[in-house]
Protein backbone atom coordinates (compact mmCIF):
# COMPACT_ATOMS: atom_id res chain seq x y z
CA UNK A 1 0.00 0.00 0.00
CA UNK A 2 2.78 2.50 0.83
CA UNK A 3 5.15 1.14 -1.85
CA UNK A 4 3.32 2.95 -4.62
CA UNK A 5 4.04 6.53 -3.55
CA UNK A 6 6.18 9.04 -5.42
CA UNK A 7 7.89 12.26 -4.44
CA UNK A 8 6.61 15.60 -5.74
CA UNK A 9 9.13 15.20 -8.58
CA UNK A 10 7.69 11.80 -9.50
CA UNK A 11 10.48 9.61 -8.10
CA UNK A 12 9.14 6.21 -7.01
CA UNK A 13 9.68 5.28 -3.37
CA UNK A 14 9.63 1.99 -1.52
CA UNK A 15 7.69 1.91 1.73
CA UNK A 16 10.96 2.10 3.65
CA UNK A 17 12.13 5.12 1.62
CA UNK A 18 8.79 6.89 2.07
CA UNK A 19 8.87 6.45 5.84
CA UNK A 20 12.51 7.57 5.95
CA UNK A 21 11.70 10.71 3.93
CA UNK A 22 8.86 11.60 6.32
CA UNK A 23 10.96 10.91 9.40
CA UNK A 24 13.95 12.88 8.08
CA UNK A 25 11.76 15.90 7.30
CA UNK A 26 10.26 15.92 10.79
CA UNK A 27 13.56 15.32 12.59
CA UNK A 28 15.46 17.90 10.50
CA UNK A 29 13.81 20.73 12.44
CA UNK A 30 12.03 19.47 15.53
CA UNK A 31 11.31 22.92 16.98
CA UNK A 32 8.24 23.30 14.77
CA UNK A 33 4.89 21.51 15.06
CA UNK A 34 4.06 19.01 12.32
CA UNK A 35 0.86 17.73 10.78
CA UNK A 36 0.57 14.67 8.61
CA UNK A 37 -2.39 14.82 6.27
CA UNK A 38 -3.82 12.17 4.00
CA UNK A 39 -6.39 12.88 1.31
CA UNK A 40 -7.73 11.46 -1.94
CA UNK A 41 -9.43 13.04 -4.91
CA UNK A 42 -10.74 11.47 -8.09
CA UNK A 43 -11.78 12.31 -11.60
CA UNK A 44 -13.95 10.35 -13.99
CA UNK A 45 -12.61 9.91 -17.51
CA UNK A 46 -14.15 8.02 -20.46
CA UNK A 47 -14.29 4.51 -19.02
CA UNK A 48 -12.21 4.75 -15.87
CA UNK A 49 -11.72 6.71 -12.69
CA UNK A 50 -8.38 8.18 -11.65
CA UNK A 51 -7.85 8.28 -7.86
CA UNK A 52 -4.91 10.25 -6.46
CA UNK A 53 -3.97 9.91 -2.80
CA UNK A 54 -1.51 12.29 -1.14
CA UNK A 55 0.44 12.25 2.09
CA UNK A 56 1.40 15.76 3.17
CA UNK A 57 3.97 16.41 5.90
CA UNK A 58 3.30 19.99 6.95
CA UNK A 59 5.85 21.89 9.01
CA UNK A 60 3.21 24.29 10.29
CA UNK A 61 3.98 27.80 9.11
CA UNK A 62 7.24 26.75 7.45
CA UNK A 63 6.49 24.62 4.40
CA UNK A 64 5.59 21.07 3.58
CA UNK A 65 6.49 18.02 1.53
CA UNK A 66 4.04 15.77 -0.21
CA UNK A 67 4.02 12.28 -1.64
CA UNK A 68 1.40 10.87 -3.98
CA UNK A 69 0.14 7.79 -5.74
CA UNK A 70 -2.32 7.13 -8.53
CA UNK A 71 -4.80 4.29 -8.71
CA UNK A 72 -6.90 3.77 -11.82
CA UNK A 73 -10.17 1.83 -11.67
CA UNK A 74 -11.56 0.60 -14.96
CA UNK A 75 -15.02 0.41 -13.47
CA UNK A 76 -17.06 3.59 -13.36
CA UNK A 77 -18.71 4.66 -10.12
CA UNK A 78 -21.58 6.99 -9.38
CA UNK A 79 -20.72 10.09 -7.37
CA UNK A 80 -21.82 8.59 -4.04
CA UNK A 81 -19.80 5.39 -4.58
CA UNK A 82 -16.77 7.38 -5.77
CA UNK A 83 -16.77 9.58 -2.64
CA UNK A 84 -16.86 6.47 -0.46
CA UNK A 85 -13.97 4.97 -2.44
CA UNK A 86 -11.93 8.16 -1.92
CA UNK A 87 -12.52 7.94 1.84
CA UNK A 88 -11.68 4.22 1.96
CA UNK A 89 -8.42 4.70 0.03
CA UNK A 90 -7.40 7.47 2.44
CA UNK A 91 -8.33 5.31 5.44
CA UNK A 92 -6.20 2.38 4.23
CA UNK A 93 -3.17 4.59 3.71
CA UNK A 94 -3.76 6.36 7.04
CA UNK A 95 -3.97 3.15 9.04
CA UNK A 96 -0.75 1.74 7.59
CA UNK A 97 1.12 5.04 7.85
CA UNK A 98 0.03 5.76 11.42
CA UNK A 99 0.95 2.27 12.58
CA UNK A 100 4.52 2.75 11.34
CA UNK A 101 5.01 6.39 12.35
CA UNK A 102 3.58 6.09 15.86
CA UNK A 103 5.93 3.16 16.49
CA UNK A 104 8.80 5.54 15.65
CA UNK A 105 7.52 7.98 18.29
CA UNK A 106 7.51 11.00 15.98
CA UNK A 107 5.74 14.13 17.21
CA UNK A 108 2.92 15.13 14.85
CA UNK A 109 -0.83 15.65 14.58
CA UNK A 110 -2.75 13.66 12.03
CA UNK A 111 -5.71 14.68 9.85
CA UNK A 112 -7.61 12.84 7.15
CA UNK A 113 -8.82 15.27 4.49
CA UNK A 114 -11.98 14.51 2.52
CA UNK A 115 -12.90 16.19 -0.74
CA UNK A 116 -16.42 16.78 0.59
CA UNK A 117 -18.35 19.87 1.50
CA UNK A 118 -21.63 20.77 3.14
CA UNK A 119 -22.80 22.50 -0.05
CA UNK A 120 -23.08 20.90 -3.45
CA UNK A 121 -23.46 17.41 -4.86
CA UNK A 122 -21.40 15.68 -2.16
CA UNK A 123 -23.29 17.15 0.81
CA UNK A 124 -25.63 14.15 1.20
CA UNK A 125 -22.67 11.84 1.94
CA UNK A 126 -20.77 14.11 4.31
CA UNK A 127 -22.14 12.98 7.68
CA UNK A 128 -21.95 9.26 6.90
CA UNK A 129 -18.37 9.41 5.67
CA UNK A 130 -17.22 11.70 8.50
CA UNK A 131 -18.73 9.28 11.02
CA UNK A 132 -16.88 6.39 9.40
CA UNK A 133 -13.53 8.22 9.66
CA UNK A 134 -14.19 9.32 13.23
CA UNK A 135 -15.11 5.73 14.07
CA UNK A 136 -11.47 4.90 13.34
CA UNK A 137 -10.43 7.57 15.85
CA UNK A 138 -9.07 9.97 13.24
CA UNK A 139 -9.47 13.72 13.00
CA UNK A 140 -11.26 14.60 9.78
CA UNK A 141 -11.42 17.82 7.76
CA UNK A 142 -13.80 18.73 4.93
CA UNK A 143 -13.89 21.65 2.50
CA UNK A 144 -12.66 24.34 2.80
CA UNK A 145 -10.14 22.97 5.34
CA UNK A 146 -9.36 19.74 3.47
CA UNK A 147 -6.60 21.14 1.29
CA UNK A 148 -4.67 17.84 1.01
CA UNK A 149 -7.59 16.35 -0.96
CA UNK A 150 -9.27 19.39 -2.51
CA UNK A 151 -6.10 21.23 -3.59
CA UNK A 152 -3.01 19.01 -3.69
CA UNK A 153 -4.53 15.70 -4.84
CA UNK A 154 -6.87 17.60 -7.17
CA UNK A 155 -3.92 19.23 -8.98
CA UNK A 156 -2.25 15.86 -9.54
CA UNK A 157 -5.18 14.32 -11.41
Amino acid sequence: MLNEFKTAKGEKLTEKELIQEIENFILSDSKYPYKILVGTDSETFNHHIDFVTVIVVHRVGYGARYFWRREIHQKTFGLYERLWQEALLSLKVSQKLLKILTARKLDFRFELHLDLGTVGKSSSSVKEIINLVRGYGLEVKIKPESYAASKIADRLI
